[in-house]
């Protein structure tokens, strides 16, 4: 359908914070931005990604649209046919097309209708790994495992098969060991709970990503697939995230949260000898790992067969391979469970940020 590019369009000079308010505003519309000159004329296109590669760039909430957009979007010209229309949205695998008149001023914007979308629909496949002991917990997972822990009355497993069904990725496969019983026990074919649920079972400790390798064949995934720890709450948009990777042609994407490393000394910067800048107190940024990924299935064969594998090993393996191993800078909430006090602080981050805030289903 084509529509009025009212809510599509963002000023070349507005700010990135600006512009990640008016993606969240388009609601069920393909979350993608158009970015006009202050003639109205379109220069380019920016989406959530494109905001998050800004990000890894060095640019900040204060930086100009212009900066980070993606320049020469594919648009239609005024009078175009329908139908091919369609097939450049499809060809180029894009949400949304930007109709212009003959001197580049936009004028509407054909997006898929309902028909269009659920055709276009992939099966998303999610693995969570739960097979752990989370000793570090004590008492608490004596008698339970860690992913069955509670947070306002539902285990965390729970909460995390929620937020991926409620963005559409309800193919999920749960990998468990140590009390394995009672999540298959609670969760079942996960019918009850609006998913389809296949369990891998390790034989033994085989690390974060040492299950993936004893996927059976008939279940192995046939295109990009998530990867995450079932000790985790966050607000992330899982298909948001599915999507980076997809669009950024990524082998391989680990989820990084940025983490602040303060020096409370000022410093001199020397090449050589010589001193060629002073920085007072300054704070470095890092992306440490977050547990969650999305693969391409070529790379399930990095994976030994019943051996112990980590994922940093998988990480490390998939770049010894000339994989393209990308981040996705984490904006959103994250906590981890992981000792005692953090579970205690897992039930004041639920309240504070899922609980009346659209996220409980």
């Amino acid at each position: 359908m084509i529509i009025s590019p009212d809510k599509f369009v963002i000023n070349c000079a507005d700010s990135i914070s600006e512009c990640m308010i008016k993606l969240t505003d388009l609601g069920n519309l393909p979350k993608t931005l158009l970015v006009v000159d202050n003639n109205e004329n379109l220069i380019g296109s920016i989406t959530d990604g494109d905001i998050r590669r800004g990000f890894i760039a060095g640019f900040s909430l204060e930086s100009s649209v212009k900066e980070i957009c993606k320049k020469h979007p594919v648009i239609a010209s005024e009078g175009m046919d329908d139908e091919f229309m369609a097939q450049l949205i499809k060809v180029n695998k894009i949400n949304c097309l930007p109709i212009v008149n003959s001197i580049g001023k936009l004028i509407s914007v054909k997006v898929m209708d309902g028909t269009e979308i659920e055709s276009a629909k992939e099966e998303i496949i999610a693995i969570i790994m739960a097979g752990g002991e989370g000793r570090r917990l004590g008492h608490l997972t004596k008698n339970l495992p860690k992913p069955m822990l509670e947070v306002h009355r539902k285990p965390l497993l729970q909460i995390i098969i929620e937020a991926l069904c409620r963005v559409g990725i309800r193919k999920i496969y749960i990998n468990i060991r140590y009390l394995g019983d009672v999540i298959k026990d609670y969760f079942k074919d996960g019918f009850n709970f609006g998913v389809e649920i296949k369990y891998v079972v390790e034989p033994k400790p085989m690390g974060t990503a040492g299950s993936l390798g004893i996927i059976p064949a008939d279940l192995k995934p046939k295109s990009s697939f998530l990867v995450l720890n079932g000790d985790l709450l966050t607000t992330l948009n899982f298909k948001t995230f599915y999507d980076f990777h997809v669009n950024a042609k990524y082998d391989f994407t680990l989820c990084g949260r940025p983490y602040e490393i303060k020096i409370p000394f000022g410093y001199p910067v020397i090449e050589g000898d010589i001193v060629t800048a002073f920085r007072e107190k300054p704070v470095f940024t890092h992306y440490v790992n977050s547990g969650i990924y999305c693969l391409s299935p070529d790379l399930i064969k990095n994976v030994p067969v019943n051996e112990y594998f980590d994922m940093p090993d998988l990480i490390r393996a998939s770049i010894k391979d000339n994989a393209r191993v990308g981040v996705f800078p984490l904006r959103e909430e994250f906590h981890e469970i992981g000792k005692p006090e953090s579970y205690e602080a897992a039930k004041e981050f639920y309240k504070n940020h899922f609980l009346h805030k659209g996220h409980v289903i």
